[in-house]
């Protein structure tokens, strides 16, 4: 108190540290907001997200905090690019309340958070299966297995079949061109027996999950009611259960963990995930100008 009270007496120019001035908060396309005076100061917040324990009687405690450092948050993510694994350590709510990835996308894209959950199974996939069934090859065979699947079965197939249009690329890097169609969709989804423990899942010797970014993780078998899905991040061993979710909200979590982390697409899988940038409705990016995702989005706009 005293080393303060002497401060407010010095000259400007005899202070060592000088408070920073506010800067633009670059969190997302089409932002321009700037941080608030609640952001200012972050810590104390920061230390309720990370203390309060994720319960149901803490939820709005941690919403309000979440909200708080939001613009903070935004803008160190997108400035200073920070691995999954230092992300998760100052903000490890999102592990395990993953209904906060909702809100953070919702927040940063108004009105789109749930466009993929109104959109894949009413409008997006009846018009995949009329585009697919024009096509040849292991596409139609595909389609053919629809009608005998369950919800998850039918969300699957119609991924694989996505993965059939958009192929990964050959002119995108020894990576994607060593994936072929059939494998790509493994970049996405992969499965591993029921009974596996979740923590596992990022064991140093484990072959379950591919490549370098995050996937969906499924423990079982789509056929049987107790499967369930994980989001695992192998080289952050970061995995995120999620409880009870069908596997269109599973991915809808996957893609928004994506932005919310301000990651970039598995290289195997660009094209569709740039696909699903158009389902929700996002500014189109320049990687959206592939030829094949702007050839399946006219088909599917005239379909419309």
């Amino acid at each position: 108190m005293k080393l303060r009270n002497m401060r407010r007496h010095l000259e400007e120019g005899q202070r060592r540290y000088q408070r920073k001035c506010k800067v633009p908060c670059s969190f997302s396309p089409g932002s321009s907001g700037t941080l608030s005076s609640a952001d200012e100061d972050p810590s104390e917040w920061l230390s309720v997200i990370k203390r309060i324990k994720p319960s149901s009687e803490n939820i709005a405690t941690i919403r309000t905090a979440m909200e708080k450092t939001f613009n903070h948050r935004r803008n160190w993510i997108s400035t200073q690019s920070p691995t999954i694994c230092e992300i998760t350590q100052q903000y490890p709510r999102f592990i395990d309340m993953p209904f906060l990835l909702d809100a953070e996308f919702a927040k940063m894209f108004d009105g789109k958070g749930e466009m993929l959950i109104r959109r894949w199974e009413t409008s997006v996939i009846p018009k995949l299966i009329r585009i697919a069934t024009l096509e040849k090859g292991s596409v139609t065979s595909l389609v053919d297995r629809i009608p005998n699947s369950n919800y998850d079965g039918k969300c699957y197939t119609m991924l694989q079949v996505l993965t059939h249009l958009l192929p990964p690329s050959a002119g995108r890097g020894a990576v994607s061109s060593r994936c072929s169609v059939r494998s790509a969709i493994s970049y996405l989804l992969d499965f591993v027996p029921c009974g596996t423990r979740i923590r596992s899942l990022c064991d140093a010797g484990d072959n379950a999950t591919r490549g370098q970014q995050p996937q969906l993780i499924c423990i079982g078998n789509l056929t049987s009611e107790a499967h369930q899905f994980v989001i695992a991040a192998k080289h952050d061993k970061v995995v995120i259960p999620l409880e009870d979710e069908s596997l269109t909200c599973a991915l809808d979590k996957l893609f928004k963990f994506y932005w919310v982390y301000n990651l970039v697409y598995p290289p195997q899988l660009a094209s569709v995930f740039i696909f699903l940038e158009h389902v929700y409705d996002l500014p189109v990016s320049k990687a959206a100008r592939r030829s094949k995702v702007l050839e399946l989005i006219s088909k599917l706009q005239a379909l419309a």
